[in-house]
């Protein structure tokens, strides 16, 4: 929790996707961090310490979304 909301990371290789449910968390008081791959995320899941993470399986790079849940 980051300021008494929760703190959701979005990984997706799909900008368009991460700034539709940007529209939907934040309208509904929660923190969104986006990534665009899994190398991204991981980084960014170190930094932000999400409450939750949301990850898109098939990404461009092969296996990455599987990868980054492993």
């Amino acid at each position: 929790m980051r300021n008494g909301r929760y703190v959701i990371l979005c990984i997706d290789d799909d900008q368009d996707f991460l700034d539709c449910i940007r529209l939907i968390l934040e309208a509904n008081s929660y923190i969104m961090e986006e990534a665009l791959s899994a190398e991204a995320g991981l980084r960014k899941y170190k930094v932000a310490a999400p409450d939750l993470v949301i990850v898109d399986l098939m990404m461009e790079e092969i296996d990455s979304g599987t990868s980054f849940v492993k």
